[in-house]
């Protein structure tokens, strides 16, 4: 082991050239060359468990699996272990590191160590700060100031055998709870702000109030804290002073989640049913937010939320309803309008994990495009939980096969794509041939036929993969056939240069890949097995050829690059046999010697650049999203580099509308390949031709149809836009309701003159009529003689509720119709009606799904 160690601790350097190699994957197009690659290689303690950027791309931090730390530099070309340096800032040197939590904005780094011992960096690496002692586990940096932290930690009573030390409350030792804590000094103090926390966050920059802090909390601080289960006493709350004072947001409130475009989303357990959960949404700034009820088409529970994409503005929304569904490994997505509050829904049965990822990506920086995969559920199969991935298992957006356990699943798992943002999907076409040039075979034909399928984040293989600085560039691993396979030697690997349309088998096998100069560059690795070559290609995939980058064979984790993905600078990363790590960096600065010119002259033969838009393949043809668009990128045979600048995008015109710039409204619903949009029953029961309250000169009925959010096509559009009606006139109701209490009161008279002189007594000795009088305590209006269960119309009728969260005193046969009237009282409040949720309370000195454990 002490020569183990020696050599981890040696750093080496090396230009070496690039030799023909044996690949596992063998494509037709491979070839070796006599260009430069540096390399730069070096081992660490044990695997990789984390590596992220800071703010550049040259400073960057690497966490091992030991919680050893290392920095580097210059982009990932050297790299220093960090321990000593943690120890000048307090501490000692066999210090190790859980996590480490990277600011967006600037130069700070927060690292949570074992025990109570933790470190800040605000200058990128090159100076660390321990920390006052505190036991912690999570940590949220505030988006502007860097010394301003949120963080939280486990109470005493969470360790087994805890006790409250001398002179200390003893709450915090008896009971295990959630404890919110505040620096502004950069941890050199932490003031405890609030106990039995579950989420929190400071509020994004556009909400302009750097003291603001939204948290889901529970109401009632006594006892143990409940985790991983919906809560009916947690609730949504908002605070500018630190837990002094709290205005409760979302009553019920459990899990919330920031969304581009100003977007919030809560998920808010419903009282009534604990299981279940309504999402509530706002797009509104500052504390003053009004949250509304999604207004979803189906009337199913909704067990949880992933919200897939806000990017465009409408809102891409996953909902699990378990086993309606077809089981825990499926969910259905609904696509809202331009509101982001009405759905309808665009894709059922979406494959997803239970951990809440689904597989649902967007083709990054191309507007309306998506790939995803659905399970074909068969009647018989409802119900089935078909097979999934472990929920601890997750990670990068590209998994590595580390933790893959490959075996075959029982569903049937298909890969769709859209292009008109979910409102048709689209089987893939499968490659004509496949690496070697050898016929695939494969002609599609409908549900049971022959098309590409392609991986997606919920298991271990590559998954589809698309960046915004490489337009129209997708690679992801699939098989061929009626639906996708997960069995090794089935799996091959997959490029598209225009967006999915059409797709170009690279390599058999199995590789994990990665982007670099626009897309100009793309580096993959075989991960099927242990191997000492990457692949690179400088032409979007036409040819590639073989690099051999170590003396030994080893498990490579992943391919990555800085998160701009314009740089010539690779990471490669592994391990050994022995489990030492392994980072590799890769230059391919000097693959190319000259930059890309004539972009401004794009399309001419005398220019490195042509002129790409996006198509659907239809009709159509480039048409997307109502109107044309064309990109500037490196031609695909261009032997240069690219500038570090980005695309160019020029918007060349409007398109009449057609069918694709439709999806389908409220209350309707289409096949998932297309087709006309049909009214289906929603649990309002939506009645489209109902003129709204309060209805002024006209309004519009729909045809089933709304236009999709950003969309601009324009003309040809009468087929699919609402009518517009005029409101009818009420009726002269004035008169008439005179009329009506005249005739009550003289009804009322009467009896009143009846009863005094009894009338009904001398109407049956006059005439030998008979009566009975009805008691009308003792003769009540039930269900059962089709009556209303009471006489008292206008009190209640049963027992008082003594708490809005459920804790109510009354008789079991009362339940079921005080449970069905509080649900509609609660609905009622969730669609805006009256509510008491922005109150102000004072208290005293956490993936929309289920809570984590606790750690």
């Amino acid at each position: 082991k002490t020569s183990v160690m020696t050599s981890a601790s040696l750093l080496v350097f090396g230009l070496i050239s690039l030799v023909s190699a044996t690949w596992p994957g063998s494509s037709k197009n491979e070839s070796s060359s006599t260009a430069n690659v540096a390399m730069k290689l070096k081992y660490i303690d044990s695997p990789l468990a984390d590596i992220q950027w800071l703010n550049s791309k040259h400073n960057v931090f690497v966490l091992s699996e030991k919680g050893v730390l290392y920095r580097s530099a210059d982009g990932g070309a050297t790299w220093t272990n960090q321990q000593k340096f943690l120890a000048r800032g307090g501490g000692s040197r066999g210090a190790k590191i859980k996590s480490m939590h990277i600011s967006s904005n600037h130069n700070t780094v927060f690292f949570i160590g074992y025990d109570d011992n933790n470190w800040v960096t605000i200058d990128g690496g090159d100076s660390y700060i321990k920390t006052q002692p505190v036991e912690l586990i999570d940590v949220r940096l505030h988006p502007t100031n860097p010394e301003w932290f949120l963080a939280s930690g486990n109470s005493r009573g969470c360790k087994s055998g805890s006790r409250p030390e001398s002179g200390e409350d003893d709450i915090g030792g008896k009971f295990c709870f959630r404890k919110l804590y505040v620096t502004k000094n950069a941890g050199k103090t932490f003031t405890g702000i609030r106990d039995y926390v579950v989420q929190y966050e400071w509020a994004p920059k556009d909400d302009h109030q750097e003291d603001l802090i939204y948290a889901t909390v529970h109401s009632v601080q006594e006892g143990n804290q409940k985790f991983g289960f919906w809560d009916q006493f947690v609730d949504f709350v908002a605070t500018t002073d630190y837990f002094s004072t709290t205005k409760v947001m979302v009553e019920y409130g459990n899990r919330f989640i920031f969304g581009e475009h100003n977007y919030v989303f809560v998920a808010a357990v419903n009282p009534h049913h604990e299981t279940s959960v309504n999402l509530m949404i706002t797009r509104d700034t500052g504390i003053d937010k009004n949250f509304q009820k999604a207004k979803l088409p189906v009337e199913v529970l909704e067990h949880s939320y992933t919200i897939l994409d806000t990017s465009e503005g409408s809102v891409f929304l996953h909902v699990n309803h378990n086993i309606q569904s077809g089981g825990a490994s499926t969910g259905n997505v609904y696509i809202s309008d331009a509101s982001g509050l009405s759905y309808s829904l665009s894709l059922p049965f979406n494959h997803r994990d239970k951990g809440g990822k689904c597989d649902f990506e967007k083709v990054e920086g191309l507007e309306g495009i998506y790939l995803a995969n659905f399970v074909d559920v068969d009647e018989k199969d409802k119900g089935q939980t078909f097979s999934e991935q472990p929920e601890d298992a997750i990670g990068e957006k590209k998994k590595s096969r580390k933790y893959r356990s490959v075996k075959k699943d029982k569903a049937k798992i298909k890969t769709v794509i859209t292009f008109d943002k979910g409102g048709i999907w689209s089987y893939l076409d499968a490659p004509k041939v496949g690496a070697r040039g050898q016929p695939t075979n494969c002609h599609g034909g409908g549900d049971e036929g022959c098309h590409l399928h392609l991986h997606g984040i919920t298991d271990a293989f590559g998954p589809f993969y698309s960046l915004q600085s490489a337009t129209g560039i997708i690679m992801a691993t699939g098989s061929l056939g009626n639906h996708l396979h997960d069995r090794l030697g089935e799996i091959n690997t997959y490029l598209s240069r225009d967006a999915g349309l059409t797709w170009k088998e690279v390599a058999k096998g199995s590789h994990i890949y990665e982007y670099g100069d626009h897309g100009g560059l793309i580096v993959m690795a075989f991960d099927e097995g242990p191997t000492d070559h990457v692949l690179y290609t400088w032409d979007e995939g036409r040819s590639w050829n073989a690099l051999k980058i170590a003396d030994f064979k080893f498990e490579i984790e992943n391919v990555i690059i800085e998160p701009s993905a314009t740089s010539l600078h690779f990471v490669v990363y592994g391990y050994k046999t022995d489990n030492d790590g392994v980072l590799i960096s890769l230059d391919f600065s000097s693959l190319h010697q000259t930059e890309c010119k004539g972009i401004d002259a794009a399309g001419t033969e005398n220019s490195d650049y042509e002129f790409w838009s996006p198509s659907d393949g239809r009709m159509n043809g480039q048409c997307l999203m109502g109107h044309k668009v064309k990109y500037t990128r490196r031609k695909q045979d261009a032997q240069c580099y690219n500038p570090e600048a980005g695309e160019r995008m020029e918007e060349i015109e409007h398109c009449v509308c057609t069918d694709e710039d439709f999806e389908c409204d409220y209350g309707f619903a289409r096949n998932v390949q297309g087709g006309p949009c049909e009214k289906v029953k929603t649990p309002d029961n939506y009645d489209p031709s109902k003129p709204p309250e309060n209805c002024k000169g006209h309004y519009t009925i729909t045809r089933g149809y709304r236009r999709v959010a950003g969309d601009t096509c324009r003309g040809g559009s009468a087929k699919w836009d609402p009518i517009q009606v005029p409101c009818r006139d009420p009726p002269k109701t004035g008169k008439l309701v005179l009329v009506i209490m005249i005739l009550v009161v003289l009804a009322l008279g009467g009896v009143t003159f009846m009863n005094k002189y009894n009338v009904m007594e001398w109407v049956k000795n006059k005439f030998g009529f008979d009566y009975m009088k009805v008691p009308v305590d003792e003769y009540v209006f039930d269900e059962d003689a089709e009556m209303d269960q009471s006489a008292e119309l206008f009190t209640n009728p049963v027992s008082e509720v003594k708490s809005r969260r459920g804790r109510k005193q009354r008789d079991v046969e009362d339940d079921y119709d005080e449970d069905e009237e509080d649900q509609d009282e609660y609905d009622d409040e969730l669609d805006g009606g009256e509510n008491n949720t922005n109150m102000e309370i004072s208290v005293n000195v956490p993936t929309l799904s289920a809570p984590e454990e606790s750690n």
